[in-house]
């Protein structure tokens, strides 16, 4: 029986690759903190198993045949989110970076409505019943959180949300990406306008100037990995 290390170079081993050769780092976006370079801890002899490590935050991940796990957070985190929307968020983007696109949407949907109710829609009506989807949008638009030309992207939401929630028909990728695109948006407004404006500083001479590299301290690396 084969051993199961036989094919697999490491780095600094015996006749494998030194770490001040190129071949020992690879470019991509760490999903935990961003960083944009690996070093590359192992690698299989026809490269299609790839073992790295995350320069900045030591984060490990594993490249089988090009699908790496922990899988890429796509989108980005608007500022001034509160903690629970935060949270949510976060899943979200989980979802959508493991394919989980069914959970992604349902998500999206309920968020929207927890966003409504933030803002000012009572949580229960005089018989003690949640808003509905149509009431929640209703209550952005009059609020001014979503715009009258925003509402085609309402009615995408509206659209795969119902089939998300009452059909057993999976969500594409595709549909899953135009419905957290939108949510994205919608809590950039809801949250982000006001944050910013909060943070701003009347006096920028006074600001301290971010000069961080983001390419790191380490020079370009040969290979790019989708991460």
């Amino acid at each position: 029986m084969a051993n199961p290390t036989d094919d697999v170079l490491t780095i600094g081993a015996h006749s494998s690759f030194g770490k001040h050769e190129d071949r020992a780092y690879a470019r991509g976006t760490c999903p935990s903190c961003g960083a944009l370079q690996f070093i590359v801890i192992a690698v299989t002899k026809n490269r299609d198993r790839i073992w790295l490590r995350c320069i900045s935050c030591k984060l490990a991940i594993a490249v089988n045949e090009g699908i790496a796990s922990p899988a890429q957070k796509p989108l980005r985190v608007p500022a001034g989110l509160p903690g629970e929307e935060a949270k949510v968020w976060d899943e979200i983007r989980e979802c959508l970076g493991v394919g989980a696109y069914t959970a992604a949407v349902m998500l999206c949907r309920k968020l929207l409505m927890h966003v409504a109710v933030a803002h000012g829609l009572p949580a229960k009506d005089g018989k003690d019943r949640a808003p509905n989807f149509t009431q929640c949008v209703d209550h952005l638009v009059v609020e001014g959180i979503v715009t009258k030309r925003m509402e085609p992207w309402i009615d995408r939401i509206r659209e795969v949300g119902n089939e998300a929630n009452h059909e057993i028909s999976p969500v594409g990728k595709d549909a899953a990406l135009d419905v957290a695109t939108f949510t994205q948006k919608l809590l950039e407004l809801a949250y982000e306008m006001d944050d910013t404006m909060v943070k701003a500083d009347p006096n920028p001479e006074d600001a301290t100037e971010d000069s961080t590299d983001e390419t790191g301290a380490i020079g370009e690396p040969v290979r790019s990995i989708n991460i």
